[in-house]
């Protein structure tokens, strides 16, 4: 799989192999930052296909994200859930718009008093 292709599809993917604990950790970050950024996540094993196990060789973990963002090797929470925020459009989660009633445009319709009507 290329990472054009995942940008096209929206899917965030998370390259990564058993037994390697920055793998480990980043697969749990993103986890999280994925599902309150409403952004799908695929974690693919490089141990799994021989042309992926070329392609990485020991340079994982490698996470993919829509829009063209990269993370490589070990990373904080702050910088694995901006770069979600970031491929998620910047946009509020799923789960708060549909908490708060937000609509696509509700975001832009602010006021120093609150929503507008």
């Amino acid at each position: 799989m290329n990472g054009d292709l995942d940008r096209v599809t929206g899917e965030a993917v998370l390259y990564a192999r058993d037994g390697c604990s920055p793998c480990f950790a980043l697969k749990r970050l993103a986890g999280r930052s994925a599902r309150r950024h409403g952004v799908r996540l695929r974690v693919v094993d490089v141990d799994s296909d021989p042309a992926l196990r070329e392609r990485f060789g020991r340079e994982v973990p490698v996470l993919e994200l829509p829009g063209g963002v990269r993370l490589q090797g070990r990373a904080c929470a702050g910088d694995v859930d901006d770069a979600f925020r970031r491929a998620a459009g910047g946009r509020a989660p799923s789960w708060l718009q549909r908490l708060f009633g937000l609509d696509a445009g509700a975001a832009r319709k602010r006021t120093r008093g609150g929503l507008q009507a």
